[in-house]
């Protein structure tokens, strides 16, 4: 399928700007344990949790409903209208939520939180108009499947804000205050350059403005606001509750071993699923279900053959990781590691599997059961915390991440199914099992040289069992040799 081929020429330029913006995060990330106190840190990934939770609102479902309609006003040639839509109404929308955050923070979380948190958060509100306009200019171009431009701004965007938050942290603003002000800052300056070069390509114009596409992108789009919500605080709640039941150092530990885990996991969920989502639609709308179905049943399968090794030489190489990069004070977050990667990877897996309820609309279903997901998290967290500490959330985190993904893997493989290949799928767990046992024992002394040990071994390993099973992969990489030749 030259779809496929589209979808792993696109999912490369992601994964491009994705190892780039990852290399920030393991950049900051040694930096940012180091200038702040544990306390400190646990805060920061506090407050960074709050807005990533207030941009899920803040952005309306918006971008979901860019992919989602984007093909469709591209045939009917009324991409002005289109455009113009959603940019003032998520204007609109997006100011009204940056100004609600600030009542709260300055009426009631003054008073009844940290005074301190409350004016960081003031901070925070001018950060969700900011960057939730900013994902939504950008998710345009992601839905033209400009990839390269998309990813230009994303990098740019991501060493901007780390530099200039370094920056006022040491220089102007010590701690907190500075790290969020550089935010601020760069991220204003980001929205700017980014709004002059959309406005420069496309027609926006308040006349243009549909109320019943606004209507149609707002009934589509509000259960996605909980979809992402939900999804959020499946990822984050358990660090209000560790900060509740443990305190800030062992959030701070915490937040250390998931963020290292993150940056892993999120370096190909988002390569593929963003490539992915505008080239589905792109074919169903015009090649049909059958040409859909081909398509997603591919790529479920390259997206293990790449997750599985990832996930399973993360958690080999997890603890030399943790000690390198974020030093030996924070090597309690070890054994967090592996439970949350397997939980992303299984979470992630849900991407691709519930996108029939994407394609029959039936996104209010998705919204139910990320709420039950929710509370099952929630009330797991309350329980294992007490009685296991950090890991007992983590395993909370894993259970609600498979309930999740096994309840929407069966709703939506009721409106739209495809064909799971389980027999080359089991050679890539297979091939990643043999990968990490064989890996975990090799040392080389030092942290940094038992990583690259283990991480050029795990490689040759694993790529000699897929080529030997798998016949289609050893077909395709002979077909690509002989091109280069």
């Amino acid at each position: 399928m030259s779809e496929i081929k589209t979808l792993i020429k696109q999912s490369s330029h992601y994964l491009a700007g994705r190892l780039i913006i990852m290399a920030a995060g393991f950049i900051s990330f040694p930096i940012l344990t180091r200038i702040f106190s544990v306390s400190d840190y646990g805060t920061l990934g506090l407050i960074s949790t709050t807005l990533f939770i207030a941009l899920a609102v803040g952005k309306f479902g918006f971008p979901n409903s860019i992919v989602r309609y984007y093909a469709e006003f591209k045939a009917n040639k009324q991409l002005d209208r289109f455009y113009s839509t959603i940019f003032w109404g998520s204007l609109l929308l997006t100011a009204v939520i940056g100004i609600i955050f600030v009542l709260v923070a300055q009426l009631i979380l003054k008073h009844y939180w940290r005074e301190d948190i409350a004016i960081l958060l003031t901070l925070v509100a001018m950060l969700i108009v900011i960057n939730a306009m900013s994902d939504i200019l950008t998710c345009f171009m992601r839905a033209e499947q400009r990839t390269k431009i998309y990813n230009g701004i994303a990098i740019i965007g991501r060493y901007g804000s780390l530099a200039a938050s370094i920056f006022f942290t040491f220089y102007i603003f010590k701690g907190l205050y500075g790290f969020y002000i550089g935010q601020v800052i760069s991220g204003a300056i980001i929205y700017l350059i980014i709004f002059y070069y959309f406005q420069g390509k496309r027609k926006i114009s308040l006349n243009k403005f549909s109320p019943d596409f606004f209507k149609a992108i707002i009934r589509y789009g509000f259960p996605l606001i909980w979809v992402e919500l939900g999804a959020l605080i499946l990822n984050y709640a358990d660090r209000y509750l560790i900060q509740i039941y443990l305190g800030t150092t062992a959030l701070g530990i915490y937040t250390a071993g998931y963020n290292l885990a993150t940056y892993v996991n999120d370096m190909m969920i988002y390569s593929i699923s963003y490539a992915m989502d505008p080239i589905y639609m792109n074919i169903l709308v015009n090649k049909g279900e059958n040409e859909t179905k081909i398509f997603f049943a591919k790529t479920f399968r390259y997206y293990l053959l790449i997750m599985l090794p990832i996930v399973f030489g993360f958690i080999a190489v997890g603890d030399n990781l943790l000690l390198f990069l974020a030093s030996s004070k924070y090597i309690e977050a070890a054994p967090v590691l592996p439970y949350i990667i397997i939980g992303q990877l299984v979470h992630a897996c849900a991407l691709i599997l519930n996108s029939g309820l994407f394609i029959s609309k039936k996104t209010h279903l998705i919204a139910n059961i990320t709420f039950i997901s929710c509370l099952l998290n929630i009330g797991l967290n309350v329980l294992l915390i007490p009685i296991f500490g950090i890991v007992g959330s983590a395993q909370a985190t894993l259970i609600s991440y498979v309930f999740f993904t096994g309840v929407i893997t069966y709703y939506a493989f009721k409106e739209f199914s495809f064909k799971i290949d389980v027999k080359n799928i089991s050679i890539y767990f297979v091939a990643s099992l043999v990968m990490f046992f064989i890996v975990k024992n090799i040392h080389a002394g030092s942290h940094l040289s038992s990583l690259i040990g283990q991480v050029s071994s795990g490689v040759i390993i694993y790529s000699v069992i897929v080529l030997l099973l798998d016949r289609e992969i050893r077909a395709n990489l002979i077909e690509i040799f002989k091109k280069w030749i």
